[in-house]
């Protein structure tokens, strides 16, 4: 039987990200007189939701030592050998998992998405797997829409896993938003600033639904229309209250 490729959910969650920084080398700069620049390779390593927290650490330095082979040195570019054969190739450096693009038909919206990246979550198995409750709030109020959408997706993708046409489908598309660069984490980390515009952006987002569309959303998250006929902004303000909850 055909099965989509397994992940390693034990790394998901944490995304390398490969590149050349110029970095003064302080000793030959006091020596020399004026700042001595040298360029090293690094590795960024970002967490899902982690607003603030981003290691960097040279490409080629301990990572951890092996002891099944004699305490042998493994170095960062080791641990993520594919990232690091990506970069030094000149190619996109992917993310692991699978394009969040493949929420959209789960109602989630391109704002929603976008803040996403901005906070570091760059595939459906990583925002399933988001444990802590900073990195779950770092969604804020869109944090239990996503992850419920990203549970569906995965579930749905469980239970077809015998319906090899289905599969070969599902293939294609995250072949297709892969070669789009879908999956790919920007070159640089969102900014506080760009972080809070993708949250604005992402609440702003239910403009783009219709007031059916508003009170269905409620029902899915309380079993129940909404009694009555309430405005507009009382419907979108009930919407982000139950999704917050």
């Amino acid at each position: 039987m055909t099965r989509m490729a397994i992940i390693d959910d034990r790394e998901i969650t944490v995304t390398p990200v490969f590149k050349v920084i110029e970095i003064e080398n302080v000793p030959k700069s006091e020596k020399a007189g004026f700042p001595v620049m040298e360029v090293k390779e690094m590795v960024e390593v970002r967490f899902a939701g982690s607003k603030n927290y981003s290691p960097v650490f040279p490409a080629h330095a301990m990572w951890q030592r092996d002891p099944k082979n004699g305490n042998r040195v493994i170095t960062y570019a080791e641990r993520w050998a594919d990232q690091y054969r990506a970069f030094k190739e000149g190619n996109p450096q992917e993310a692991m998992g699978t394009p969040l693009e493949m929420l959209r038909q789960y109602g989630v919206t391109p704002e929603q998405l976008s803040l996403c990246r901005a906070v570091k979550v760059y595939s459906i198995e990583a925002l399933d797997k988001m444990q802590s409750p900073e990195a779950v709030k770092s969604l804020g109020m869109h944090a239990n829409k996503l992850r419920e959408a990203a549970r569906a997706f995965l579930s749905s993708q469980n239970s077809n896993a015998a319906a090899l046409d289905e599969i070969a489908a599902l293939r294609a598309e995250i072949a297709a938003l892969k070669a789009a660069g879908a999956s790919t984490p920007p070159a640089e980390e969102a900014t506080p600033a760009e972080i809070a515009q993708a949250e604005q952006a992402a609440n702003e987002s239910y403009a783009a639904l219709s007031d059916d569309d508003l009170k269905e959303r409620i029902k899915t998250l309380t079993g129940s229309r909404p009694a009555g006929n309430p405005k507009r902004d009382t419907l979108e303000r009930m919407v982000a209250e139950l999704e917050a909850a």
